[in-house]
């Protein structure tokens, strides 16, 4: 399918000489998306409402601007992101803030301790989050990412920039494992046995750090952006919300590097990758992970090089993708299983396939698109920000570093709405939870790994 539509970026001349410009300024800000009471909670094909907090959550914003182009990175402590709350934040953000919509780019860290957001199928009923009482929560969201880009901007100060690559190994295993003589994907089992059984995939130890420095005091960090592929999950399937191990690692950061900094972290492609260590046969704790990151942040941390800043540039394309297709059969015993969900307990693999017939069928019957938004944001000769639009195999994130022509390129999943699981094209064949709950067909993928790249080369 043709792409549907391509923005350059929306900048007077991308040929501006960096030696040739005003001071590159930097603001940041967060503000507290913490949810009440009762407010429906995400991450698991169940009704939980909050009865407490472990930790706050907040909409953190960094706004980048030089030459009066300004863009916005703003990371939300929740599970994921939709359209409508995007396109509902964009609108505000521009009205209240004189920020292009476009050139705002929304992705989630995706703590499964957070609150739901409404996505337009049966997980609104299944997780309760479509009565009146709990879209309240929801619709205050819009304006409270807008406050933070608001906050932000009105403390942009001239910044310099610096990034390194740090890792960590050890605590990000790929969740789906093959037995020898199988070709069934098993689903993050507890423990394996090494002489039979093997990961399926990769994962990526890479933990991508950028910070910004205030010009006049170098010693006062104003943000940072850390990026790490590996879903929230440590908390577990209780009703307290919590930012997971990336509020533990945003808290260490500003601890050790600076008070006043913003610290934010975005998830990179962590569709099939887990904390859960297989090997051992047991799962770290929230403060281990977001301490061993921390660690190896601070560890990259004096190896951080100077960028060379530019004016934002920004590129995004929508893209249109094949949905997967379903028998009649199938959309039968999908309706019968969904039937009964409340009164039995099918299981999270069966509540996921059904949920995702159902939900293609009828969008199919009302022939709705599988459209999603890809977006770079490039500031520095060296950097870039890449948005995809769901939980993405690492296998994806990785293609995208291998080829990207920037030296430090930074991955965002769940960002400016989501369309699910992407698995790569060899995982189809393997089935199990991710694949029988991807919306798109096989090489979907693949697709926004090619668009992500044509789009980084645009704006390098």
């Amino acid at each position: 399918m043709p792409v549907t539509r391509f923005l350059l970026p929306s900048i007077a001349c991308l040929a501006l000489s960096s030696a040739w410009s005003a001071d590159f300024r930097v603001g940041a800000a967060r503000v507290n998306i913490t949810p009440p009471s009762g407010t429906a909670m995400g991450g698991f094909y169940r009704f939980r409402g909050v009865g407490g907090v472990l930790d706050p959550l907040f909409a953190k914003t960094i706004v980048l601007e030089q030459d009066g182009v300004h863009a916005a990175l703003i990371v939300l402590d929740m599970s994921g992101t939709t359209h409508t709350l995007v396109k509902a934040a964009r609108e505000r953000v521009e009205k209240e803030c004189g920020i292009p919509a476009g050139h705002v780019m929304i992705s989630a860290t995706h703590t499964h301790s957070g609150p739901q957001l409404p996505r337009g199928n049966l997980m609104d009923t299944i997780t309760k989050v479509d009565t009146p009482e709990r879209q309240t929560f929801v619709n205050t969201l819009p304006g409270l990412i807008a406050r933070s880009v608001s906050e932000a901007k009105a403390r942009l100060a001239p910044c310099r920039a610096l990034a390194a690559s740090g890792q960590c190994e050890g605590i990000a295993f790929n969740r789906r494992v093959l037995r020898d003589g199988q070709t069934q994907a098993i689903w993050q089992p507890a423990k394996i046995d090494p002489t039979k059984e093997r990961p399926a995939g990769p994962v990526d130890p890479e933990v991508g750090l950028c910070v910004w420095e205030s010009v006049s005091s170098p010693s006062m960090p104003v943000a940072a952006l850390v990026n790490f592929a590996m879903h929230p999950t440590s908390v577990g399937s209780g009703v307290q919300v919590s930012a997971d191990y990336p509020g533990v690692l945003t808290r260490l950061l500003s601890v050790r590097h600076g008070q006043d900094m913003v610290a934010v972290f975005a998830n990179g492609a962590c569709g099939n990758i887990n904390h859960g260590d297989y090997i051992a046969g047991r799962r770290r704790s929230t403060l281990e992970l977001g301490t061993a990151l921390a660690d190896a942040c601070t560890e990259a941390w004096p190896a951080r090089q100077q960028l060379k800043l530019h004016t934002p540039r920004v590129a995004r394309e929508m893209v249109k993708l094949q949905r997967r297709q379903f028998t009649e059969a199938q959309i039968t015993q999908a309706k019968e299983l969904m039937s009964t969900f409340e009164t039995k307990n099918p299981g999270t693999v069966p509540m996921a396939e059904a949920v995702c017939i159902l939900e293609t069928a009828d969008k199919r019957d009302r022939n709705v698109p599988l459209e999603v938004e890809v977006q770079v944001i490039a500031f520095a000769d060296e950097m870039a920000v890449v948005s995809l639009p769901g939980e993405i195999f690492v296998e994806l994130g990785l293609a995208i570093k291998k080829a990207s022509p920037f030296k430090h390129t930074i991955i965002a999943e769940l960002a400016n709405g989501s369309m699910g699981y992407v698995p790569n094209r060899e995982a189809y064949p393997q089935g199990n939870y991710e694949v029988v709950s991807a919306r798109g067909e096989a090489g979907s993928g693949e697709r926004l790994v090619e668009t992500a790249l044509k789009l980084l080369k645009s704006v390098r």
